[in-house]
Order: structure tokens, then sequence, then C-alpha cells
């Protein structure tokens, strides 16, 4: 069966870059995102008929899909600003997985490169709306005038994946992202090193060496 080229998801712009930090533009900036997350599961559904009936990938593929526009879903909805992170960690983690199903894909000759990097592309864009989200709410916590509400002196809460890699580190005193890759398999290099920045802003781990030989160890 020969594969049809798919168009991209467009995004929809907005029309003053400034505006995504304005209270009457944060309904519509949600809106946005469920749109394009409805479809780009449309697109990846396309997609997905291309690969065989038989390889259990396809139904995985399908169900990270579906998970991932539905956590849209509920992010756009909710109020609670520690509600919305464990939201935002978990789709970040359904796109990681999505996308490597989608590179065996490609590797298998299921589906085309082009193919691959429109899809690719767009969840990146998805992930990028909702950091900016996130962002928007960390500025709503500041108090009018520049007086900043009390923020207590405990450690911000680690995610599912920080934990793992601050486990290893602790078993294994230094590592670098090919060693944390080993007990997360399914997560790509870009966010473990994501989640690494995360560690080393909060002070939780420390970085030696540059280039190709950068090691994490815990700050002790």
């Amino acid at each position: 069966m020969e594969e049809k080229f798919l168009n991209p998801v467009r995004k929809l712009e907005l029309s003053n870059q400034d505006s995504v930090f304005k209270n009457n533009e944060k309904e519509t900036q949600s809106k946005n995102r469920l749109s394009n997350g409805v479809k780009l599961t449309n697109t990846v559904y396309s997609l997905l008929a291309f690969f065989p009936e038989s390889d259990p990938i396809k139904n995985k593929a399908k169900d990270k899909a579906l998970s991932i526009m539905e956590g849209l879903t509920l992010f756009a909805r909710s109020q609670i600003s520690k509600e919305k992170q464990d939201i935002q960690s978990q789709i970040l983690e359904d796109i990681a997985v999505l996308l490597n199903y989608f590179k065996v894909a490609k590797s298998q000759g299921w589906i085309s490169n082009t193919n691959y990097l429109i899809v690719s592309n767009e969840y990146e864009k998805i992930e990028k709306d909702i950091a900016l989200s996130a962002s928007f709410q960390q500025k709503q916590k500041i108090a009018p005038e520049g007086i900043q509400t009390p923020i207590e002196s405990r450690p911000p809460k680690v995610s599912r994946r920080q934990n793992k890699i601050l486990k290893f580190l602790e078993g294994n005193e230094t590592a670098q992202v090919m060693d944390l890759q080993k007990v997360l398999p399914n997560i790509t290099k870009r966010t473990i090193r994501r989640d690494l920045d995360e560690l080393l802003e909060s002070g939780r781990i420390v970085r030696m060496g540059e280039f190709n030989q950068v090691f994490y160890k815990i700050n002790r």
C-alpha cells in the first residue's frame, strides 16, 4: 500500500506574542492547544493505518495518542498548580514514548521520514505550549506591585522520572545521560537533560566536566 503524504497540523498563531501573559488570552490559548491536540491525534491515527495490524506497537501508539489528548484536556481545565505540574509531566512522558514508537515505525519503513518529522515537530510545539502555560501560572503567583507571596523553604517536589534519576545517582556516584537511559529506556535524551537541568537548578545534583565528558552526581 503506497503511503500518501499527510499535510502538517498547523498551529494557530497568536496575534501578539506579549498577549500570552494576559488573562484574557489564556482561555483562547487553551482552546487552541486542545484543537491542535485533536487534529494531531487524527493525523497520528491516519499514520497508524500504515502499521501492521499484528504489531503491538500499533495499539500502544493509539493508547499514547489518546492519553496525550486526554492530558491536554485535563491540563486546560485544571486551576491547581501542583495538579497542573503532574499532568504536564505525564503529557511529556507520553509524548516521548509515542515518538519512540514512531522512530521504530520509520526504521521499519512503515512511515516516511517526512511524516515522522511532521508529527515530531507538532508534538514539540505542544510541549512548548504547555511549558509556556505553566510559566504563565508561575507569574500569576507573584503579588501586585512586585511583592511576592510567601514561599515555603522546602525544595520543590520532584517528578517520578527525577526520583529515578536521583536513586540511580545515589547508587552509582556519577552518571552520564546515556547511563540514565538504562533506567529510563522510553525517555528521550532531550527529556532526561531537561530533568537534569531542573535538578541542577534545585541544587539536588551537580554537573562536572564538559562536552562529551559531562557527568552528574548528588550534591552532598
